[in-house]
Formats: C-alpha cells, structure tokens, sequence
C-alpha cells in the first residue's frame, strides 16, 4: 500500500527532526571537546540514536558537525529568476530569501555552528568548499538570465559578470544573514537585503 501524503510528510518532518538533533549534539560536543576528539559515538550517544542510524544520515562525523552543503533552490525559484527582468541582483537575492524560507534553518544551531567556526576556523574552509558547486549553479543560472536580456553579450561577458554577481550576492547575504541571526530569527529578512543592497550601491 502506498504512503499518503500525510503519512510521507510525517516521516518526512521525523527525519528532519532526528537531522536536527544529531547536528546539534555534533557541534555543542565539538563546542566542549574540540572537532578532532569528538568521536561518532559519542554523537550518538548523546542524540540517542545508533550508529546505523548516523550513518544513514550523515557520511561522517564531519560532515554533522560542519553541516552538510546548503541545499540549492528548487528548480522553479530558479527558472522563475531567469525569466525576470527586474534588478538582477534583488531578483536573485530574493531566490535566496525564499529558499532558507523553504528550509525553515534552525537558528540556534546556526549560532552554535557560528561559535565553533570562530574557535576553529579550519571548520569555516571546510564548509564553504562544499559550497563551491552551488556557487557553480548559481553562475550558470545569472548568465543564462544576462544571455536572455541581451544575446549580443557573449558568453564570456555574461560569464564574468554573472561571476561577480554571485560574489556580491553571497556577501550581501552573509551580512543580511548575520543581523538576521542576532535578532534570534526574528527579524524580516527583506529590509535587511535592502539596507545591505543600499551600502553595495553607495560603495561603487
């Protein structure tokens, strides 16, 4: 018999759930311990799981503590960009914006993870090196959209301007990102993109 909608949804949120809790072990222990003393067992020990279940999960104790990679916009966010023809780079900070929305992050967990980057910044390299395919996409995707507005461009052109675009729009997010987190998730993204988009205007 197949699973209802209902039925996937509840398990779909109980895996979300058991994800959330075993990261969080992963980084208060790295927090105390220190990453390279925290042992897979001592993260399911303290998220109360097996280790099968980890593994099921995550690939490694790594990849809980760090974070796996930031989950890339769904396709229609994507598509519905490139056919836009508004400010580019508010259009495409607003896919990001909707995306983290989709995902509903955890704040305390990303304070946490903050914390240990601070204390071990290796950990922060880590982390944006897995980043780099979804900065790849994100590429692709501001040139097909500059190659639609204007064919004559080039390739090259829209490549190297798409580029920086993504440069600037990652900033821009990690500074929104940041007043966001220390307002505990309470403050309206929007304007804070805004005030950041602002600053980028006044600096060129």
């Amino acid at each position: 018999m197949q699973a209802t909608v209902a039925e996937t949804g509840l398990r779909q949120a109980k895996i979300q759930r058991t994800r959330l809790r075993v990261e969080k072990a992963a980084v208060e222990l790295a927090l105390q311990h220190g990453s390279e003393h925290v042992t897979v067992d001592q993260i399911c020990e303290a998220a109360d799981i097996s280790a099968r279940t980890f593994f099921n999960y995550f690939g490694s104790k790594e990849v809980a503590i760090v974070g796996p990679a930031n989950k890339t916009p769904d396709e229609d966010l994507l598509e519905e960009f490139v056919a836009k023809d508004g400010p580019l780079l508010a259009d495409f900070l607003h896919v990001f914006v909707e995306n983290v929305r989709r995902k509903e992050p955890d704040v305390d967990l990303i304070k946490a993870r903050r914390a240990l980057f601070d204390k071990e910044p290796q950990l922060s390299a880590q982390r944006m090196n897995r980043e780099a395919n979804a900065r790849s996409l994100y590429t692709d995707v501001i040139t097909r959209r500059l190659l639609r507005q204007d064919p004559s461009l080039g390739l090259e052109e829209a490549t190297a301007e798409a580029t920086i675009a993504v440069a600037v729009a990652l900033g821009v997010m990690h500074a929104a990102g940041a007043h966001w987190i220390d307002s505990d998730g309470t403050a309206d993204i929007d304007p804070l993109i805004n005030t950041a988009l602002e600053r980028v205007k006044r600096l060129v």
